[in-house]
């Protein structure tokens, strides 16, 4: 039984509609399948209701292979751009706590970033208390520093 192209519209539309509840970017792809296939109902291309399963799984296959293979590389890179924020780098601290490359430490700003002077920090290097520090990155609601020398 070969479906309308108006069923297809509906059926890409609510699949499209679930990425919602089902968020990963999978199901949204077979959406897209789904309005790829009513598209081409419409058009004619798409005869025979075997010809319509047939395309609606292997175009939202194929959208899922190019998603994950190329363009999620695009679109939404691991550190998306401009995700830092300038305005810390370089600003300047004591240590309050001791910081080692493996147990975070805390910092005091000699100026307030967002409200805050006291921070939790982390860094590659043993920081001692009293030592100054210069911001170079934040991680989640931790920054990253280093000795100023």
């Amino acid at each position: 039984m070969e479906l309308s192209p108006l069923v297809w519209l509906s059926i890409g539309l609510i699949l499209a509609a679930l990425e919602i509840l089902a968020p990963g970017f999978v199901v949204f792809w077979f959406g897209i399948g789904g309005v790829l296939t009513a598209l081409f109902v419409r058009i004619g291309v798409l005869p025979s209701a075997e010809a319509q399963w047939l395309f609606f799984f292997i175009s939202s296959v194929t959208l899922v292979g190019l998603w994950f293979g190329v363009l999620k590389k695009r679109f939404r890179p691991d550190e998306p751009a401009g995700s830092r924020d300038p305005t810390i780098t370089g600003l300047r601290g004591r240590c309050t706590r001791r910081i080692t490359p493996t147990v975070p430490g805390e910092v005091e700003l000699y100026e307030n970033f967002h409200g805050l002077r006291i921070w939790q920090a982390e860094s590659p290097e043993t920081i001692e208390e009293g030592d100054e520090v210069t911001v170079n990155d934040a991680k989640g609601i931790k920054l990253i520093v280093s000795q100023t020398r």
